[in-house]
């Protein structure tokens, strides 16, 4: 095996002391939110909004083609429209509002409040193109307890394609953004967090870039790519669980997928950090900092049940950082299925690299070993 030198060790220890105050920074900043905005002042908020459902629908059929509708500061009440049911083949979501046409929205400082026990999402964005949403925050009235993982989208694509969310806050959704059968999109700078499902998910799809963005203590896969998709491209998120209890969480999955990549991303607290599965074949897994997870990264089959459980094959697993598994297991990578897997330059603890044998004679001596962490 090949050990670092001692001033690699000490970039590595001062990076991961550089991530460690980032998360102190990012939860300090999320608890003093809730603080301020927790279920009791968002239902008061609700209660007290004006619903403006009808106005902003009339805004968006008066707009255009291809203008652009600014949406003034505020607070806007929203409600289902009993009209507006996407049915995606993955689960059927109400609505509040609908874009079928080429738009830009802009909604730097407005807050849209949907009521959870009706069980609907914002906007669904349907069979069109050149749509961009940029900036707001979706809140739901609290995190739903219940229902389908499609019964409250913040946000879906469905059939859509080279359009845009960005710089947008979501929280207490079922599932905070959902691309299905969507191609060509970009998700960037988008917060999603608290959802019932997953904070992020693409759904069949096809190359959309999923950049910069948070997901946080969500469920499912927090950032899922799902169902069949291509080429896709998940870079420069970070992806955490950090509630008491929620201790079988995935965090970013690659599932059923193609020749996508997921690279520099920070994912955290997490039973699978990383998660391979289910015939996905070509992926690349690249540049990642995975910690305290149960596995950092791992190739396997599926759950069983209901979901596949299927081998996955070549994925590329190169130059991630994969220290100090969450309860010191020994899943810094994980390979348990499949075959043409490549796992080189990695930085791991000592004997955190579990791999079939014959391949753990190819690829041990082409990664790098440090010792854990004892705190």
């Amino acid at each position: 095996m090949k050990t670092k030198t001692i001033g690699f060790l000490f970039l590595v220890l001062l990076g991961m002391a550089g991530f460690s105050y980032l998360f102190l920074v990012i939860e300090k900043l999320t608890k003093d939110n809730e603080a301020q905005n927790g279920p009791e002042s968002y239902s008061a908020s609700f209660d007290a909004a004006e619903d403006k459902t009808v106005e902003l629908q009339t805004a968006i059929d008066d707009t255009p083609a291809g203008g652009t509708l600014e949406i003034p500061p505020g607070v806007y009440k929203l409600s289902k429209n009993p009209d507006h049911k996407a049915v995606t083949g993955y689960g059927d979501s109400y609505f509040a509002l609908k874009i079928s046409k080429p738009i830009t929205i802009l909604m730097e400082e407005a807050i849209f409040q949907t009521d959870t026990d009706d069980e609907y999402g914002v906007f669904w964005v349907d069979k069109t193109e050149d749509v961009h949403l940029q900036g707001g925050f979706l809140i739901g009235e609290r995190l739903p307890e219940e229902g389908s993982l499609t019964s409250h989208i913040g946000i879906l694509f469905l059939y859509t394609h080279d359009s845009s969310i960005e710089n947008t806050y979501i929280k207490n959704f079922s599932q905070g953004v959902h691309l299905n059968h969507s191609n060509q999109n970009i998700v960037r700078k988008v917060t999603s967090e608290f959802n019932y499902g997953s904070g992020i998910i693409n759904f069949d799809s096809n190359q959309n870039l999923i950049d910069s963005c948070v997901v946080r203590n969500s469920g499912d896969g927090h950032l899922s790519l799902y169902g069949g998709g291509k080429d896709n491209h998940v870079i420069n998120c970070l992806v955490t669980e950090d509630r008491p209890g929620y201790e079988d969480q995935q965090g970013i999955t690659v599932e059923g997928e193609t020749g996508s990549v997921i690279e520099n991303n920070t994912v955290s607290g997490f039973y699978y950090g990383i998660d391979i599965k289910n015939d996905s074949k070509s992926n690349v897994i690249e540049s990642n900092i995975s910690f305290n997870n149960e596995y950092n990264i791992a190739v396997r089959g599926g759950d069983g049940g209901e979901n596949l459980k299927l081998p996955s094959y070549n994925t590329q697993i190169l130059n991630n950082m994969v220290v100090d598994p969450r309860n010191k297991s020994s899943y810094g990578i994980y390979v348990g299925a499949g075959s043409g897997h490549v796992v080189i330059g990695n930085t791991l603890n000592f004997d955190n690299l579990i791999m079939p044998d014959e391949d753990l004679a190819i690829y041990e001596s082409e990664n790098y070993f440090v010792e854990e962490d004892d705190d």
